[in-house]
């Protein structure tokens, strides 16, 4: 393997952001790398956008019938062929020195993922300015997978960099026909990671453009179904299995994060989804949560304790979003 950056860009009915995305790509300091722009079955014009990119030798397109997100990511990774990927979203920009900086990290620091921030903006930044690097903090695997679990450390797939054997060594994968599919499969790479740093600064690194029309997460915000709740719940439990195999962290600590989810989601999505043709599936769900606590002895915390009493008396939810 070169010592370059693989960058994979999935690639569905981005036409409006993309030519600055991928620019954004483009003009990056470190200039040996390689785009690899999986086109998922795109129906405006994004195509003919990525096509453009195409007079840069680094850059290359796969087309492919439209198979979601972590299809496209999965198909990109069967052309990766370098020493370090990044998976980048193809409506968001980076910072022009963002692949430089974490190189650096990488050859100094020797770890196996370089982890960084976001800045939130509400529409694509003209005139980029390079990152300033204010902190890197090198951390071990389970310190990583404590900041993960905690939110203290981001799950989401544009938020690191990291080795390829990583992913190739250990046949990671992103799930394919879920969503939220970032969280669980974050959880697998950090599991495989001896050391990694956490980089802190100003100026992005990473620019992520909120509330976009179409988006995944501005679509899940506002169009909540059942199938996402299921989506949900098989992505965190299969983290949970998956971490609670891998024994890298305490299991007290894993069985009280699990239950916390499964409060946290049923109280999310009951007041949502409730009704006649749904009752059947939040009354499972609720007996799923009380026997997981007695099988596991869990005992609440305060903060649990106010989950539970929404658990069993949902009417509160109500209330205090009135209020």
């Amino acid at each position: 393997m070169s010592s370059k950056v693989s960058i994979i860009v999935p690639i569905y009915n981005v036409d409006a952001y993309l030519k600055n995305a991928l620019t954004s790509l483009q003009q990056q300091t470190y200039r040996d790398i390689k785009v690899i722009m999986i086109n998922d079955g795109s129906t405006d014009h994004s195509d003919e956008v990525a096509q453009e990119f195409l007079h840069d030798p680094r850059f290359m397109l796969v087309s492919q019938k439209n198979q979601g997100l972590s299809a496209a990511r999965n198909t990109g990774l069967k052309y990766v062929d370098s020493e370090y990927v990044y998976f980048f979203d193809s409506d968001d920009q980076i910072a022009p020195n963002l692949i430089e900086t974490v190189l650096t990290v990488f050859n100094k620091s020797k770890v196996d993922l370089v982890s960084f921030k976001s800045e939130l903006v509400s529409h694509q930044v003209k005139a980029l300015v390079p990152f300033e690097l204010a902190d890197v903090d090198i951390i071990e695997r389970k310190e990583l997978l404590l900041r993960l679990l905690s939110k203290r450390v981001m799950a989401t797939a544009w938020s690191y960099i990291t080795r390829t054997k990583v992913l190739l060594d250990n046949d990671i994968l992103f799930p394919v026909g879920r969503k939220f599919e970032d969280e669980n499969t974050a959880a697998k790479i950090f599991s495989f990671v001896k050391k990694a740093a956490v980089l802190t600064g100003k100026n992005g690194p990473y620019f992520y453009l909120q509330d976009r029309s179409g988006s995944i997460m501005t679509e899940a915000h506002n169009d909540v179904r059942l199938s996402q709740l299921d989506d949900r719940r098989y992505i965190f439990k299969d983290e949970f299995l998956f971490l609670k195999k891998q024994n890298d962290l305490p299991l007290d600590y894993l069985n009280n994060w699990y239950f916390n989810k499964l409060l946290t989601t049923y109280n999310m999505y009951r007041n949502l989804l409730i009704n006649d043709n749904n009752r059947s599936y939040f009354k499972t769900y609720k007996k799923e949560i009380t026997a997981f606590q007695r099988k596991n002895h869990i005992k609440p915390t305060m903060q649990m304790r106010k989950r539970l009493l929404k658990l069993k008396y949902p009417i509160l939810t109500k209330i205090r979003n009135y209020l």
